[in-house]
């Protein structure tokens, strides 16, 4: 017996291998929704800083999250997500060769092959032969929408994971009386629940699922009715299995209080808004996901119909189960049936239903049996099943292919408003139809396939590893199953497949960080991480490629993805002026338009400090620019008035002849090597210029070699002379980032004005034949390292 089980742990191995390979396949790498985004958001932040924000997504608004007390934006969904994918995005910003988002989206395709495995072994405590529990696990796996599913970063594999590894722990207790089984269960369905806390909801089927299998492992077994005496000692006599059950449970709830409490302030607010609702009609939305062309749920799946022929082989064998998994269905789909969204939005097939997936699925397992092996209904029976099985693979297949967001695209720019009711009643626009048509080289979207405009590119690399992780998976499947007992050669293949598994996945988490990456972003995203301070942020004005930046940046700043705009609308406005209040300096990469229409970068260019700008790869005009916020108080100020005068005239230059006056400025007070130093000139306009000067600035060591240098129109460019009016000050703010090497010692800061043509330099009131103004010298201190920010 021992054996047996040791053996049976070997093939639930085995078929988890092949299904987490065979999801590998169809990696994508990338997240198709906004509720991953908002999911992956929360965990970023948690991994990068210890925060549970998704202001990374500001630019979205409130569509998947809603504002704190503290104005930051926080996601609705649950810490269940998070908290599963907090170790993968953890070891991958530790790793700067593996992305982070790739990482994470390694999640679904883990717990969807572990689910699988348990199936099998649901199967097997269930008295299955071990061919018709393998078949149930690799059904599910690869002939439902589990598969579907491994591609998204949505939490419904999680709560399929976790209500189905809560009903496993009841049957393995309900046979063995072992408690740590009961644990488990509780912790499965907790997570459940933090990953989406209306499945509390189900709480009490659990529960009553419990009290079942108590009872019958007390002498109930043969009654039909739970008697007194039971009832009077289940307290008294079986309260140990109660607290394993409970406590997990209780600590998932306590953890969604807090986690309510955390974002909006009160433990009652989970930060969901009036619109979304329980309004839908209830006939409607059962039909729709039932049979509706759209989202029936057996059109997706439709081998799961044979589980019809083994609900009865269920009923005989075990009907608290069998109750079960029926109360939990019908539960479901009364629930999801209501919800206003009941469709699931952007998604492929009833992703509400998708946590049902593993339970319905065990239905399967005697309905194969009795067709495959027994050859009820003879040939025939096994030709319909085979072709139910061939057609679910399909619809996988096809859904796996192709984005799903084509065809609600499509059907959101054919048929308004967006998700109108005839979309899920007209066959003419079910995606088991329309998704053919966008079936093409050019519209596959697996990490391996490489489409362009003129063709295709296969990744080899990205091809062969996941095949080579299915050939080693089937052979130690195949392995297992042939012998019956555990011998030495089958512990060594087990460790021989655990280590491909493992160097698969990390071989192609390096590919696909180096093969799937825009160009633009890893250089800005590499370049923040190596010169962050504490104190900096982030501002990223690239919306749409907000995953791809947050795969790439191994640093540690908080990152407010906003939308760029020539005119700043209020609430970013009210956005800008915070981070100038919050932070000392600003990272900022920018959408293609120029930094002087940038609603975003006109201000900060005005008012702060342009520390350095350099121009990102592959991008039209794309730029990584850092700005220093220090406010001016923290400036030495110093009064000049020097005047600048005609660089053509003879006569010395003074208040009579001068065009432009320099009053004062204000520098840093200290600088160190890679510390910033500031600079503001206020200029005086005496009289008009035709001409644009540029402004210089530039620091020299104490030979007068030049370190660094400013040159251009004042202002960042965006106030030439010739626009000054006479009498007007102009304040005008430069930035350096000295070199992290630079020697401590004194420097000296020299600014002046030229002509950019001829390079003749205009001169000043200081002295005959002067062209710059020396500033007071600069006292470089030794640099002195955050422990926080070692690299």
């Amino acid at each position: 017996m021992q054996e047996s089980r040791i053996t049976d742990r070997g093939v639930a191995f085995s078929i988890f291998g092949l299904l987490f390979a065979a999801y590998l396949f169809t990696y994508t790498g990338y997240i198709q929704s906004s509720d991953g985004l908002a999911m992956f958001a929360t965990v970023e932040s948690m991994v990068r800083r210890g925060a549970i924000d998704s202001n990374q997504l500001l630019w979205m608004g409130i569509q998947q999250g809603s504002f704190g007390p503290d104005g930051d934006l926080y996601s609705r969904k649950g810490i269940g997500m998070g908290l599963l994918a907090y170790p993968l995005v953890w070891l991958a910003l530790r790793w700067p060769g593996i992305g982070l988002v790739h990482a994470a989206l390694l999640l679904n395709p883990l717990l969807t092959a572990w689910t699988g495995a348990l199936i099998y072994r649901a199967g097997r405590r269930l008295g299955w032969r071990t061919s018709t529990a393998t078949a149930t696990a690799l059904i599910f796996g690869l002939g439902t929408l589990a598969w579907p599913y491994t591609q998204t970063f949505f939490s419904d594999p999680v709560c399929g994971w976790g209500l189905f590894g809560a009903l496993h722990g009841l049957l393995c207790y309900s046979q063995s009386g072992r408690k740590r089984y009961l644990i488990g269960s509780g912790s499965a369905w907790g997570i459940a629940y933090l990953a989406r806390t209306v499945n509390l909801i189900t709480l009490p089927i659990y529960v009553g699922a419990l009290l079942v299998a108590l009872y019958r492992r007390h002498g109930g077994a043969g009654r039909t009715t739970i008697n007194r005496a039971f009832a009077a000692s289940l307290l008294r006599y079986q309260w140990r299995p109660l607290v394993s059950f409970w406590l997990p449970i209780v600590g998932s709830g306590l953890l969604s209080l807090w986690w309510n409490y955390a974002r909006y302030g009160s433990i009652w607010e989970s930060g969901y808004v009036a619109s979304e609702t329980f309004s839908a009609p209830w006939l409607f939305g059962i039909s729709g996901l039932l049979v509706g062309p759209a989202r029936g749920f057996f059109w997706y799946s439709p081998i799961l119909l044979i589980g019809i022929f083994g609900v009865r082989w269920f009923w005989q064998q075990s009907r608290w189960l069998t109750t079960t998994i029926a109360l939990l269905s019908l539960l479901y789909l009364l629930l999801y049936g209501k919800w206003y969204m009941w469709h699931g939005g952007y998604s492929w097939g009833p992703r509400f239903l998708v946590p049902l997936v593993p339970l319905l699925v065990l239905f399967v397992g005697p309905a194969w049996d009795q067709f495959m092996r027994l050859y009820r209904w003879g040939s025939g029976g096994r030709v319909l099943v085979g072709g139910l099985l061939a057609v679910s693979i399909g619809v996988q297949l096809l859904g796996l292919l192709v984005p799903f967001g084509l065809v609600q695209d499509w059907l959101a720019n054919r048929v308004t408003p967006l998700f109108a009711p005839q979309t899920f009643t007209q066959f003419t626009y079910s995606p088991l139809w329309r998704q053919w048509e966008f079936l093409s080289p050019q519209t596959i979207h697996l990490a391996w396939w490489r489409a362009g405009e003129t063709g295709y590119v296969i990744d080899w690399q990205g091809l062969l590893l996941p095949i080579t992780g299915i050939v080693i998976s089937g052979l130690t499947l195949l392995t297992y199953g042939r012998r019956q007992q555990e011998n030495r050669s089958n512990r060594l293949y087990s460790l021989l497949h655990i280590f491909v598994l493992a160097m698969v996945t990390l071989a192609l988490l390096v590919n696909y960080r180096a093969q799937l990456t825009d160009q633009a972003l890893p250089p800005a995203a590499e370049r923040i991480a190596h010169l962050e301070k504490p104190g900096d942020a982030i501002l990223y004005l690239r919306p749409t490629e907000s995953q791809q930046f947050a795969n790439v940046y191994h640093g540690r700043l908080p990152t407010f993805g906003l939308t760029p705009r020539e005119s700043l609308l209020p609430e970013d406005a009210a956005w800008l002026a915070k981070l100038q209040r919050t932070y000392r300096r600003l990272w900022v990469v920018s959408d293609d338009g120029a930094p002087e229409k940038s609603g975003w970068e006109q201000p900060l260019r005005m008012e702060n400090f342009l520390l350095q700008e350099n121009r990102l790869p592959a991008t039209k005009n794309s730029r990584l620019a850092v700005y220093g916020l220090t406010p001016i108080e923290a400036l030495t100020e110093a009064g000049l008035g020097i005047i600048f005068g005609d660089p053509m005239s003879s006569e010395p230059v003074d208040q009579r002849n001068g065009w432009i006056r320099l009053n004062g400025y204000a520098i840093s007070n200290d600088v160190a090597p890679g510390e910033m130093l500031l600079l503001e000139l206020r200029w005086q306009s005496l009289r008009a210029v035709d001409q644009d000067y540029y402004v210089f600035v530039h620091l020299l060591d104490a030979s007068g070699e030049k370190i660094d240098q400013r040159d251009g129109h004042p202002v960042q460019w965006m106030r030439p002379v010739s626009s000054w009016r006479p009498g007007e000050e102009i304040v005008d703010h430069y930035g350096m980032l000295l070199p992290p090497d630079l020697f401590p010692g004194t420097y000296q800061m020299v600014v002046g004005l030229y002509d950019p043509v001829t390079g003749q330099r205009l001169p000043v009131s200081a002295g005959p034949g002067d062209f710059a103004v020396a500033l007071d010298p600069l006292d470089v201190q030794p640099a002195t390292r955050n422990p926080l920010f070692l690299k």
